[in-house]
């Protein structure tokens, strides 16, 4: 089924979700680059972050059974999901009782890798009909739509004609737009400025002020890019995992070294170099913090007391530092987007690059 869709460009350019040499990096790159150049430009930018109530639960089944024969898929591609969604019933269990089977018209069943794919053929036009001005990202069912404007007047009526475009779309395809759970941020060019007119989004009869922060595909995006609240949130997410690897290194004195390092890969550095690449444009006091951050996670991980020197824990675990190791992940990154021809990522990528190379001289 990939190739067929991927054959005839079926799905959204920028749903990263569930396709090869995708990942949430495409779209958190995506955003970053965009805000940023924005921002460079003196001009106001805004993202909005939807939350899609029970995504995959409400996917409708003759409603996507009809864009099937829309997109004008192979007969016996149809005929095989039609079989895969036809009478699936459920039943509801309160106190050992069990109901009568309900017959279930809607969600793509759980744990199937073909859940995922039907879903994003599903929401494949959601954005067919945003304001041209407007730039979308899709991941699975994460959805953001982002513009600019040199006024927060244009700004407020360009992302708010695409939101009602997308309200609309959700609404005949029976999805449900969470606005408690939806949030925008605004990125000012003059942060300190008192504006007169404050940017209001509407999303389904209720008002969506922009908040300082908020978090996209695992990155906490700030309104400023000084990503000091995606460290704290690193600073939190590893210090119970510092601990672990503390309690294990005491527990067990003797333990392998390879073995002890490759937990501490796994369950420390994942997390500290996760969007890592947007990061290396931040001011040199970030990545401090970051490297303060592996500095106690290895001492842990080797049992070494808080005070060793850190150029000796560095070279006993022969682990890099962490911004010489986001480099190393940056520029494979590049070589990736080259051998999949990704030129979108490859030139987003190359923009990061020359920040980094002129902010070194």
């Amino acid at each position: 089924m990939f190739k067929e869709l991927n054959e005839r460009n079926i799905l959204p350019l920028h749903q990263a979700g569930f396709r090869s040499h995708r990942n949430t990096m495409y779209n958190i790159i995506r955003l970053e680059r965009y805000a940023r150049e924005q921002l460079q430009k003196r001009q106001h930018s805004a993202v909005i972050f939807f939350d899609i109530k029970a995504a995959f639960d409400t996917v409708w089944f003759d409603g996507i059974i009809y864009k099937l024969f829309d997109l004008r898929l192979p007969d016996y591609l149809i005929c095989y999901i039609i079989s895969f969604l036809d009478n699936r019933t459920a039943s509801i269990e309160i106190e050992n009782i069990l109901s009568k089977l309900i017959l279930l018209k809607s969600g793509t069943p759980q744990g199937s890798p073909l859940s995922p794919l039907l879903y994003i053929i599903y929401t494949s036009d959601s954005m067919n009909s945003i304001h041209q001005h407007t730039e979308y990202g899709l991941f699975a069912d994460d959805a953001a739509l982002w513009t600019t404007s040199n006024t927060i007047t244009n700004l407020n009526y360009r992302l708010q004609s695409s939101i009602n475009e997308f309200q609309k779309w959700c609404s005949s395809w029976k999805l449900t737009i969470q606005p408690t759970k939806t949030e925008l941020l605004y990125f000012s060019p003059h942060p300190r400025k008192k504006y007169r007119k404050k940017l209001e989004i509407e999303v389904e009869d209720i008002i969506i002020k922009p908040t300082s922060s908020a978090r996209y595909l695992g990155v906490i995006f700030d309104h400023k890019l000084d990503w000091r609240t995606q460290v704290k949130h690193v600073e939190t997410k590893v210090a119970s995992r510092i601990s672990l690897l503390r309690f294990l290194s005491k527990l067990n004195p003797n333990a392998n070294l390879n073995t002890m390092l490759t937990l501490y890969k796994s369950l420390v550095r994942s997390v500290i170099s996760y969007g890592s690449t947007i990061l290396l444009t931040a001011k040199e006091n970030i990545w401090k913090r970051l490297q303060t951050i592996q500095n106690k996670a290895l001492k842990a991980t080797l049992g070494f007391p808080i005070y060793t020197s850190t150029k000796y824990v560095h070279s006993v675990s022969n682990i890099q530092e962490i911004k010489a190791y986001s480099t190393t992940l940056f520029e494979q990154s590049i070589t990736r987007a080259r051998i999949y021809d990704d030129k979108i990522t490859e030139n987003n990528l190359l923009k990061i690059q020359l920040h980094i190379e002129r902010s070194d001289i």
